[in-house]
């Protein structure tokens, strides 16, 4: 397995929560922005459908570009039901769902977490808007510092400590971009994501993995898990 298990600054106890907050706010506006999650309702409704749920429980790392930039997509007959990694368990039943966060768990934890959802007979999806190609890489280093320095008077909400940490003491730009590059090295790319999942004794237990167009030159990595 070629991923890193690494520590971004958001998941640093020193790195100052304000700045984390400006971090995940400028993520989740941007991804809506270009409706980045598209490409994942797809793979989400089709899993709602083939397990017959109307219940996502969505596992919330709070880190920016979660649940909040795929729900405008989803059906108003939807229920989501965030909760926080720390407090997964599966005595809920309905479709349990990763937007954009689960490179944030080591291989034990995402080992650990597939297995008891599964277990419990309930469906997965995980779902991953960056991926691992030159490509990406090239997008993070160049255009997404200067999305940031374009961009920040415009992120919703307004709050003038953006602008003095994008402009004045341009922190934002850099942390956005170390993280950004960071992650990149923590994807589970589909042949790490099928390792993981391969040692399961799950009866009747279906697992799908792979690269799907994001439809702007990218792609989207997902893994899908359900009953057959």
């Amino acid at each position: 397995m070629n991923r890193k298990q690494v520590k971004q600054l958001i998941n640093l106890e020193w790195f100052p929560s304000h700045l984390k907050t400006l971090i995940a706010e400028f993520l989740s506006w941007f991804v809506l922005k270009v409706d980045a999650t598209k490409p994942f309702v797809p793979i989400i409704e089709n899993e709602l459908t083939d397990t017959k749920s109307e219940k996502i429980i969505n596992i919330d790392f709070n880190l920016g570009a979660g649940i909040d930039t795929v729900a405008p997509f989803l059906s108003d007959k939807i229920e989501v039901l965030s909760i926080p990694p720390s407090k997964l368990n599966t005595d809920k039943n309905g479709l349990y769902l990763f937007v954009n966060c689960f490179h944030q768990l080591s291989i034990e934890e995402a080992k650990s977490n597939l297995k008891k959802i599964a277990e419990s007979g309930n469906p997965i999806v995980v779902v991953e808007g960056n991926d691992d190609s030159l490509w990406q890489i090239i997008g993070m280093t160049i255009f997404v510092p200067l999305t940031v320095l374009l961009t920040a008077p415009f992120v919703k909400p307004f709050r003038f400590s953006r602008i003095i940490f994008t402009y004045l003491i341009p922190i934002l730009p850099f942390a956005i971009v170390v993280d950004g590059c960071l992650a990149l090295m923590k994807l589970y790319n589909p042949d790490d994501l099928k390792e993981l999942t391969s040692n399961f004794n799950i009866p009747n237990y279906e697992w799908k993995m792979g690269k799907k167009d994001n439809g702007r030159g990218g792609k989207i990595i997902y893994l899908t898990g359900k009953k057959i």
